[in-house]
């Protein structure tokens, strides 16, 4: 089951390269040569294309085709003329700072692909694509930058984890770990709800920090490090595609400037509350009208990987 896991990862991951690499053609009429190092691009996407099925290559490509036909029809409409000169895949490191000619911090700017325009204007494509029609998360912020935030105190984590791989004599490199507990279905067992125990730890020192803040620093927290909801340079919007077959496939655009759900946040009282094992959930206002989860989780096998945060619809 967990190997099966891994191999569900790897490829969304996949998946979600060859949609961002199309998206930005698309957004360039198919047209390679107006494409930042288009002979890298294309060999990337061939490597990525070769390693999934011809249906799951059709359906990236029918969905970053309407992604890119919907993000025209938004710029259009709000203040980017002319025609689209030049498209980048911001995946590779400094890619963004070196097309916009200033340094980006592209921890906080979840541009995937980057588009320029005749006027010169630049708009980022922070991209998404799912079967599904509702929203999915999109801010997925560090386990570090969390405890930088708040200042956790992540000892006890640490020493459920320590205490764990000596009693059950892990390995002590966690690939050898993790190669070791998927071996042994016994350990394993074990290893879960101890990963479980650490998660549930992590969730309440995190519920506990954001209860001591105030009502605009809740909000600016929630805005700012979770939704990306902050002015960016350069400005970019959200994009999805939806759907699983030929016919059915639609695309959604998010302004994280214009966001309902931001102007609720610093408009109505923000209600928090612990769900289930590893997550915190946000609403607002006396009807609960629900925002977003923060949950915890383990990149992969619990107690062999690293631990993140994910920022997921409710």
């Amino acid at each position: 089951m967990k190997f099966k896991r891994y191999l569900q990862e790897s490829r969304n991951t996949l998946l979600a390269d060859i949609n961002e690499i199309l998206l930005g053609l698309y957004m360039v009429d198919g047209d390679w040569k107006k494409y930042d190092d288009a002979v890298s691009s294309k060999k990337q996407l061939e490597i990525r294309s070769s390693q999934i099925s011809p249906e799951d290559y059709e359906i990236q490509k029918l969905r970053a085709e309407d992604m890119a036909n919907a993000v025209k029809s938004w710029a259009a409409q709000n203040g980017y003329t002319g025609y689209i000169k030049r498209a980048w895949w911001t995946a590779r490191p400094n890619v963004l700072s070196k097309a916009v000619g200033q340094s980006v911090d592209s921890r906080k700017n979840p541009t995937d692909t980057l588009v320029q325009f005749s006027d010169g204007k630049f708009l980022g494509l922070s991209a998404k694509s799912t079967k599904g029609k509702g929203d999915i998360g999109f801010k997925n912020p560090g386990l570090g930058t969390m405890q930088k935030i708040f200042k956790m105190d992540l000892s006890k984590v640490e020493k459920l984890e320590n205490d764990a791989v000596k009693t059950l004599e892990l390995p002590t490199s966690k690939n050898a770990r993790k190669k070791y507990i998927r071996d042994n279905p016994d350990i394993q067992e074990k290893t879960i709800e101890i990963g479980k125990q650490i998660l549930s730890v992590l969730r309440l020192e995190m519920f506990n920090a954001l209860n001591k803040l105030n009502k605009k620093q809740l909000a600016d927290h929630i805005v700012n490090n979770w939704m990306d909801a902050e002015v960016q340079y350069p400005p970019y919007i959200k994009v999805t595609g939806h759907g699983n077959k030929a016919g059915s496939i639609t695309s959604s655009i998010l302004d994280p400037l214009k966001n309902d759900k931001v102007t609720m946040l610093y408009n109505k009282q923000i209600n928090l509350e612990m769900i289930g094992n590893d997550s915190i959930g946000v609403s607002v206002g006396r009807e609960g009208k629900r925002i977003m989860k923060m949950r915890f989780k383990y990149e992969s096998e619990k107690l062999a990987s690293s631990i993140k945060l994910s920022g997921d619809p409710w």
